[in-house]
């Protein structure tokens, strides 16, 4: 394996985008209604919470003939607020407190905010209500990974903006999830999916599946210096045979042990529509362990390629055909998944890269250069057996780069002899957000293993 390419920690920082258009704010007829009642006297706000209560939030308009419709979003507060914050994944942040700022209809509780989306948009979100007197939130109130986020946009942005992003934050700190909303992401986040978004992946699968087992382990590495947790799923149904198990390596992996995937993979394994497969999910440990490992940085690869297999060989029989061997991630685990196959062909033979981070790395770091993986895919002796790229049209800061790194792909796979089709890239209509990676996910990995042997309906316990 060749040396790294990763040698500065500044290549690791997001360039700092400003967003070129903001997505246009709409009227709600019931807002409409509520404020000429509130005008006469004669709201009834009782029966307006009941409503809401019982329907669920936001409240989403009639499709139009531009195929959008109006999501309404709502909070109920009074003068002990000074400000409401609705936080849409990549719809709000630091660059724009005013645009996403909840009006108040006079004389009552009622928050609201409508945008005018296309009507397939899926959006994580919270609502940040903040306190009129200025009560600060708990000081553990924002993330690791956040707290990290607001040290790396202050110290990028522009000295006359720090201000601003500093007070974005310190809203941020007061978010939590809609207590109306009809889905949730996990316990901290909210969701919003316009009826013609992609259906959500859990409410595919149909009937009683037995489940699979989930296993915890601890494993060490040399190459890193460090230990981690890496949880394994086994399903009930089992590969023909004397076939090895086909397996799958998910980055990140405490988002997918925490969501959880296991119950997901079970149905659509029993479904057929995915193989008997084994899932690894590899954690991330901490935000500056992660920023570093998953940056194209060739021991964390080193991992990947022989340790990691070397040590699951010990507890399944498995392949060792990278044909079915996949590596999948998001963001920068997105990169790091691609860059995994480049580096390590001979073991990872399938690519799923959600969101990936292809402006790496940040010019900051480097003089100059951005967008690497460009280079590196056009410059690679070989290339993976397929690639699924996916990336939200909300994502300004990284869309561009996944449909360049999709060409390249496309134009060197031409050259070495690839397939058409053999890469895939998938656009949706929400941002860098679990919610959307939890929809595309699925798909991506139906995609990729299509030629994987599918079940017998062997089960059991003993390999």
């Amino acid at each position: 394996m060749s040396r790294s390419v990763n040698n500065n920690a500044l290549m690791t920082v997001p360039p700092r985008l400003k967003r070129a258009t903001r997505p246009p704010r709409g009227t709600s007829p019931l807002i409409q209604g509520l404020e000429r009642a509130a005008a006469a006297g004669e709201a009834d706000l009782g029966a307006f919470w009941r409503g809401v209560e019982s329907g669920g939030t936001p409240i989403v308009g009639d499709l139009d003939e531009q195929g959008h419709r109006t999501a309404t979003f709502l909070w109920r507060g009074g003068d002990e607020l000074a400000d409401v914050i609705l936080v849409a994944n990549k719809i709000a942040d630091a660059d724009s407190y005013e645009e996403n700022r909840m009006a108040r209809v006079p004389g009552t509780d009622v928050w609201h905010l409508t945008y005018r989306m296309r009507s397939d948009w899926r959006a994580s979100y919270t609502v940040a209500p903040v306190p009129a007197d200025g009560t600060p939130a708990p000081k553990d109130a924002l993330s690791a990974m956040t707290r990290l986020r607001r040290e790396r946009a202050i110290a990028v942005a522009e000295p006359q903006d720090r201000a601003a992003v500093a007070r974005w934050f310190d809203a941020l700190a007061h978010a939590r999830p809609d207590p109306w909303a009809r889905e949730r992401l996990d316990e901290n986040h909210s969701v919003v999916s316009l009826p013609e978004a992609p259906s959500d992946p859990r409410h595919r699968v149909r009937g009683n599946v037995k489940p699979g087992e989930v296993t915890e382990h601890r494993v060490a590495s040399r190459h890193l210096d460090n230990t981690r947790t890496v949880w394994i799923h086994r399903p009930e149904i089992y590969p023909p045979e004397g076939e090895p198990w086909p397996v799958t390596v998910l980055l990140d992996g405490r988002t997918w042990y925490d969501l959880p995937l296991a119950p997901l993979l079970d149905g659509l394994i029993a479904e057929g529509a995915l193989p008997p497969m084994l899932t690894v999910m590899v954690d991330s440990l901490d935000p500056g362990t992660r920023t570093r490992e998953l940056a194209c940085h060739d021991p964390f690869v080193c991992f990947l390629d022989t340790e990691l297999p070397a040590w699951l060989r010990n507890l399944h029989p498995i392949t060792d055909d990278p044909d079915r061997t996949l590596v999948a991630g998001q963001s920068l685990g997105g990169l790091t998944a691609l860059y995994a196959a480049l580096r390590a062909p001979g073991r990872f033979g399938r690519v799923l890269s959600q969101s990936g981070s292809y402006w790496w790395p940040n010019v900051a770091g480097t003089g100059g250069e951005s967008e690497r993986m460009v280079r590196l895919v056009a410059d690679a002796e070989t290339l993976p057996g397929r690639v699924h790229l996916s990336a939200g049209l909300q994502e300004w800061s990284l869309i561009g780069a996944n449909r360049r790194v999709h060409e390249v792909l496309c134009t060197r796979g031409a050259q070495l002899g690839r397939p058409d089709g053999f890469a895939a890239l998938a656009e949706y209509n929400g941002g860098h957000d679990r919610a959307c990676w939890r929809a595309d996910l699925p798909d991506g990995l139906v995609a990729l293993t299509e030629d994987w042997p599918r079940s017998t309906g062997r089960t059991g316990r003993g390999e």
